[in-house]
């Protein structure tokens, strides 16, 4: 039986290679290895993923073009004290309704870390009221965070990025008041990249993750609702 698709780890090099000539020069010269090598290899991944998965999330999105399931290469520089030219990694965005502060399943390829994730994160101040708005109630909160509790036990969060409560939160009754310190809820389990990225098992790990957290995914999918009705 066939197995599933790999990154090739020369990919993890391209991206080291660019980061120290992050150049318009170098990257033209080089430009055939990233359009040839690493674009169809994220395209075979990401239609593997949702073959196996697509069918469990209705309503997600499994683009294969630039900007949508697959990201631009250049970075926007508009805003940034950092003018590198370019990204020196890519990823795969499986994602609801639209790409804006949606829920997603991802996976992410980079010089110092490839992990796959799912959940939502850095979302806009809009998304952060509605979410906070949501998890409010006590039923919501209760079912939500014993979720996120199920999730936890067998794979690892990315730590809240608040300290301090919120306002919302102050004076509130809760089973799961630690919720509010969250403005980005997602898994995050990294490894060092390495030749393994080009050996059978670690799609398949991404795919049973991805099924095991639907309900987690189910539950955001309410949020991502609510965060667009309030836009």
């Amino acid at each position: 039986m066939a197995g599933h698709p790999v990154f090739p780890y020369a990919g993890i090099e391209f991206f080291r290679d660019l980061s120290r000539n992050n150049t318009k020069t170098w990257f033209l010269e080089n430009r055939h290895y990233y359009d040839h090598v690493i674009l169809p290899a994220l395209r075979e991944i990401l239609a593997w993923v949702w073959e196996q998965v697509g069918g469990e999330f209705p309503g997600y999105i499994a683009d294969p073009r630039v900007n949508k399931s697959l990201y631009r290469i250049n970075r926007d520089i508009r805003f940034s004290k950092d003018k590198s030219s370019y990204k020196t990694y890519n990823g795969l965005l499986i994602y609801r309704g639209n790409r804006k502060d949606s829920p997603c399943l991802y996976l992410h390829f980079a010089t110092d870390e490839v992990f796959w994730t799912n959940g939502w994160y850095s979302p806009s101040p809009v998304a952060v009221r509605a979410y906070r708005r949501w998890i409010a109630d006590p039923k919501v909160n209760k079912k939500f965070g014993d979720e996120v509790a199920r999730v936890q036990k067998r794979y690892p969060l990315m730590r809240p990025q608040l300290k301090r409560m919120p306002a919302e939160a102050r004076g509130l009754e809760l089973p799961h008041p630690e919720l509010f310190l969250y403005k980005g809820l997602v898994t995050y389990d990294p490894r060092e990249p390495g030749d393994w990225l080009e050996r059978q098992g670690w799609l398949e790990e991404a795919a049973r993750m991805f099924r095991y957290c639907r309900p987690f995914m189910n539950l955001l999918g309410e949020w991502h609702s609510l965060a667009q009705d309030a836009d």
